[in-house]
Formats: structure tokens, sequence, C-alpha cells
């Protein structure tokens, strides 16, 4: 882990060439790296991450005039500004990923995470991970009884295979509460234990048929079940053994598939 000196050699050169230009600009107080180079935390395969303070006054202007202050650092095959008015991306003619940040004055800090994401479609954070233990189990066997068999059913094999983030979340949640691990950040190899990871890999593969998602599908769950039973206790959360018991049902009535066996 480092800085500049880990990554691409070609960024220490683009990183010179941006503050010799930016520097220029009356505009602007000051030119900084920022990222994981900035913070030492970078490694081969990161890329550069610049903040930008400009005077208060002028950073509008400075704003609206990004397109031409780029183009005076690096010819460009992509820029535009995605996340915010104030977030540039951009990758270089070379392939390389540069991304500015925009302020008017300090930034303000960026705190690590301290709520709980429970998958991709949750509507709300957590503040406990034995909360967003819960909704995660729940979730889980909600989609076992109503999506799972619906999309399987009616062969909507391309829409299933968009929810295989969604489940991922959910079993993520069941290691960090099997842990106690604080919510992750950017890097998730030190939050998760490589016994976890090997889980996760001994998954079957994916696919969008019906055998593939039907294997795929079955196994996390079954995975996710097993591993976040005994954590109730715990945080003493009871087992939804009514919801268990009717999302058996509905996959012995539907599928054929008998689950009693871990579900509840």
């Amino acid at each position: 882990m480092g800085g500049l000196d880990v990554i691409d050699d070609r960024y220490r050169e683009l990183y010179e060439r941006a503050v010799v230009v930016l520097e220029a600009d009356d505009r602007v107080v000051s030119v900084a790296l920022s990222g994981s180079v900035g913070t030492g935390t970078a490694d081969a395969w990161s890329d550069l991450d610049l903040q930008i303070i400009t005077r208060p006054e002028d950073h509008e202007a400075f704003l609206r005039d990004w397109p031409s202050w780029l183009a005076s650092i690096t010819p460009t095959v992509f820029a535009r500004t995605p996340i915010a008015p104030f977030i540039i991306n951009t990758v270089t003619s070379e392939g390389l990923t540069l991304d500015f940040a925009v302020w008017a004055g300090p930034p303000p800090p960026f705190p690590a995470p301290t709520q709980y994401v429970v998958g991709m479609l949750s509507g709300r954070r957590f503040d406990e991970v034995g909360e967003a233990l819960e909704y995660a189990v729940a979730e889980q066997m909600r989609g076992m009884a109503g999506p799972f068999i619906s999309l399987l059913q009616r062969d909507e094999h391309l829409r299933h295979l968009t929810g295989v983030p969604h489940l991922l979340g959910l079993l993520t949640t069941v290691f960090l509460a099997e842990t106690g691990a604080p919510p992750p950040a950017k890097h998730w190899n030190g939050t998760f234990t490589a016994e976890q990871r090997d889980a996760v890999a001994g998954l079957p593969p994916v696919s969008a048929t019906r055998d593939g998602l039907m294997a795929f599908g079955l196994s996390l769950a079954e995975l996710l079940v097993s591993r976040a039973r005994p954590l109730y206790p715990r945080y003493a959360l009871e087992w939804p053994a009514g919801l268990a018991a009717a999302t058996a049902r509905r996959l012995r009535e539907q599928l054929g598939l008998e689950t009693g066996s871990w579900l509840y």
C-alpha cells in the first residue's frame, strides 16, 4: 500500500501536469492528491483522484469551465459529471481513470459508514447489525416465497439474474452479524473472513437458466439460513418460524422442492 509510488507510472506525469495547469489558474487555491493515493492506501490497481479547492466566489465559474481546463491537462475519451456537479470523472486517451472533486473551501469530512445497508432493494438503513440480520433473513424468505417462484415459472431468467447482487447483500449482512464487524467501506477483504469468502466462492455458478438460477438461489438461501439461525439468540431475536413454514410450503406446492430441513 502507498501513494503515487505504487500505481501506474503514467499517473505521476498526469498528476504533475494537472498541478501545473491548475495552479496557473487564479481561481484555484490548492490542488492535492485524494482518494486512496492521497491517504497512502493505494495499490497497483488504484486510479488517481485529485481535490481542487477554489476561491468561493469563483467556484461556479471554474466548474462551468471544466471542459477547458481538463483539455489543457490531458486528452480524454470520456468525461462527465454523473455523481454531483462538483465531481468530474474522466478516462484519458491512454485508458487511465482520473477523477476530480472541486470544492469552494475545505471539503467536509467523510466518515466511515456507520449504518448497515441490507441488499440492494432495502428502503432503509440499520444502526444495529441485529436489526439488519432480522431484515435480511425475512427478506430472503419473502423472496423465496414470491419472486423466486414467479420468475422461474415465467421463464424470466434474465430479470431473475439481476436480483443476484441483492441476494449477496443479504448474505453478507449475515456474515457481518457473525463477526460483529462494522459496515464495510471500499475494501471488503479486510471485513469478511477468508472462510466467509470461501463459502460464497463455493456456491454453484449462476446463469440465466432455470436450472442455474434454481441451484444458485437454493444454495445461497440454505447458506444464509443455516448461518443466520444460530445468531438469533445472540441478538435476542425470535426465529420467524411462521414465515419459514409458509415459504417451505410454497416451494413444495409450486416447485416440488423440499426445504423444511433447513428453513424451519
